[in-house]
């Protein structure tokens, strides 16, 4: 498949910052998918696989389409996932164990699991909007 050409009006949507938020959402698809078949929702489960393998074949049709000073940010970025994962992790980890403190009832692992990562998604997201906007103000 041929690249884009740069001055294209769709190349400039094609960023490594896309290409790790398209990573993370994979990440917290494949990670529903073990609630979906301890529940039998069958219907739900063949969505999540099918938006799941959509959305990993985007991530990597973009950074096929990268140039080289962009791919070399990706290993970053993907870094940078990670971590904010983790502290999703960490976080929802610390209010399930907080929950019963605050008269809640506290969830499962595959929950804790799948909340914490889209805690961290959602961090990730919100962490490169605000360094984008710290970059454009100068």
């Amino acid at each position: 498949m041929p690249k884009l050409n740069p001055d294209h009006p769709r190349a400039r949507n094609l960023t490594p910052q896309r290409v790790s938020v398209l990573a993370g959402l994979a990440v917290v698809m494949v990670a529903n998918i073990p609630r979906f078949l301890i529940s039998g929702e069958n219907t739900r489960l063949m969505l999540i696989v099918g938006f799941a393998v959509a959305v990993s074949a985007l991530g990597i049709y973009i950074y096929r389409q990268l140039s080289e000073t962009a791919k070399a940010k990706v290993p970053t970025m993907m870094r940078r996932l990670l971590v904010w994962l983790v502290v999703g992790l960490a976080a929802m980890a610390a209010f399930n164990f907080a929950a019963p403190m605050l008269n809640r009832p506290q969830e499962g692992a595959l929950e804790v699991l799948v909340d914490g990562l889209t805690l961290g998604l959602l961090a990730h997201v919100i962490s490169m909007w605000m360094q984008r906007r710290r970059d454009e103000e100068g």
